[in-house]
């Protein structure tokens, strides 16, 4: 019985991280760095949907891509207020199968929150 109510509690805490109702918006888009069909990138944009939160580190798939910007995602301490923004990309390929997005963990003052694709 106390192991049931165990695994229920965990289960409720971390349904949060993968809610809809997380204090950040992530965008993931296809482009070509200044219009050039040799630069493909991911470009991914995260919107603040708080008042007042600190980016402090990024992780896409799970380490395995490159983060464009100082640091490669790591003390990135970028604060945003409500409707602030953060935007990096990652480099890709042709056909924008490398490092396609699949996981984007992002690590705040007020949580790590992880987005899927």
């Amino acid at each position: 019985m106390f192991k049931s109510f165990i695994v229920i509690i965990s289960l409720l805490v971390s349904a949060h991280v993968y809610a809809d109702n997380t204090p950040l918006q992530v965008n993931a888009s296809r482009i070509y760095l200044l219009n050039n069909k040799n630069l493909p990138v991911w470009q991914f944009n995260i919107a603040s949907k708080d008042n007042d939160i600190t980016i402090q580190s990024i992780v896409l798939n799970r380490g395995n891509c490159l983060i464009s910007m100082q640091g490669r995602g790591k003390n990135v301490n970028k604060r945003l207020g409500y409707g602030g923004n953060l935007t990096f990309t990652t480099p890709s390929n042709d056909g924008f199968s490398k490092c396609k997005p699949l996981e984007l963990t992002i690590g705040t003052n007020k949580g790590e929150f992880t987005y899927n694709w």
